[in-house]
This record gives C-alpha cells, sequence and structure tokens, in this order.
C-alpha cells in the first residue's frame, strides 16, 4: 500500500497540542520511571554486600518494569491519537508484557548496534526499518518476529521521510539530555506523540477518487 510522504507538520500539530494538554499525565509517567531508579540506586547501594546477584537481580527487575511503562506510555500515546481520555493507571496496564517487550528492545538494539559495526549504514537502515516496532507490539502484535515484520512493511516506502524525523527527534532530545535532563520531560514524551502521529499516517489507507455522480 502506498501512503503520501510523512508529513512532519501534521505529528506535530497533533503532539504539540496533545503535549501541553496532557503535561501532568505525561510528567507523572517520566517522575514514575525516575522513582524507579531511585529506588534500584538505594537498594543496589544498601545491599552491596549481597554481591552481584542482587545488582543482577535489581537491574533486570527495573529493566522490565520500565519497558512495561514504555508500553503504557505507548498506549496512552496511542489512546490520545485516538481521542480517548487515558489516565495515569494506563501506565501499568501493560506491565505483564514488560519482560516480552523488553526482549523486543534488546533485539532492536543489537540489530542496531551490528549494523552500525557493518559500516555504519546498515545499522541507521535497520533502525529506521523497525522503528516503529514498537507501536505495532502496543497495537497487539506481540509476536517479536512479526512485530517487526509489520514494521518494515509499514517503512518500507517511507525510509528517508522517517530517517530524517528521527534524526531530528534524536538531536531534540540530545537537546533535553543537555538541560540539566529537565528537559527530557519535554523533549520524551513530544517524541513519543510525533512518532504515534508518524504511525497513524502510516497505518492509515491513503483517501481514494469518489466515482463521479451521474448526472441526469
Amino acid at each position: 500500500m502506498k501512503h503520501s510522504p510523512i508529513s512532519m507538520r501534521h505529528a506535530f500539530d497533533f503532539a504539540w497540542p496533545t503535549f501541553k494538554k496532557h503535561f501532568g499525565l505525561f510528567t507523572a509517567v517520566l517522575l514514575t520511571i525516575l522513582a524507579a531508579w531511585a529506588v534500584l540506586e538505594i537498594v543496589v547501594i544498601a545491599g552491596q554486600r549481597f554481591g552481584i546477584l542482587l545488582w543482577a537481580v535489581m537491574h533486570l527487575t527495573f529493566l522490565i518494569l520500565v519497558a512495561g511503562v514504555e508500553l503504557g506510555l505507548l498506549q496512552i500515546c496511542r489512546a490520545l491519537s485516538d481521542e480517548k481520555v487515558p489516565t495515569f493507571a494506563d501506565t501499568f496496564a501493560h506491565l505483564p508484557l514488560g519482560p516480552k517487550f523488553l526482549a523486543a528492545q534488546i533485539l532492536y538494539f543489537l540489530m542496531v548496534v551490528i549494523g552500525l559495526l557493518l559500516l555504519v549504514v546498515p545499522g541507521v537502515y535497520l533502525g529506521v526499518r523497525y522503528a516503529l516496532f514498537g507501536f505495532c507490539f502496543a497495537g497487539g502484535e506481540t509476536n517479536l518476529l512479526r512485530c517487526f515484520h509489520q514494521s518494515a512493511l509499514l517503512t518500507k516506502s517511507a525510509t528517508t521521510g522517517l530517517l530524517w524525523i528521527l534524526a531530528a527527534l534524536l538531536l531534540l532530545n540530545a537537546l533535553g539530555a543537555c538541560l540539566l535532563a529537565l528537559g527530557l520531560f519535554i523533549t520524551v514524551p513530544l517524541s513519543v506523540l510525533i512518532m504515534t502521529d508518524v504511525h497513524r499516517q502510516l497505518t492509515t489507507p491513503p483517501p481514494t477518487e469518489s466515482s463521479p455522480i451521474p448526472l441526469g
């Protein structure tokens, strides 16, 4: 299925007003991740006498929790795109899928890193083609291979446009991180909302011309 070129303006026009309207909700989600990290550090420091085992268990637990929260964030953004009204409780609605989503994230990371080591270009290409795997997962496709396959199909005719959008979002979040990381409270939700609209643009069938109504 062919689509019109991705519209960054359309994505931003959805993302910015939505972010401003639901700023408190997005801040609460990110503070949840920050609180989980703080608990992780406290437990790891307090339990140093237990050695590497506690360190490994706590970090794995943290990563699974964050993956589940990230999945909840994707679902919140999808709901906003559908003009629904999500709540903070939706952040934790998909925690049981945290381990599987974490596995998908690790797989994506490995593909990109290995591709970057192979003369950079393959890593960039794989990063773009499979960039929407999270939205496919959040859409209900929890089989990892089919999830990545769906992303590849969606981005097949939009690779160049998506590459520039991802590059712009990477720069945006780098700037957010430079502002004592406080800027990430703006740039991260804004980036997810923009990618939500990009995914919506690529999954919405292109308009078809209506047949002319015969006269007389």
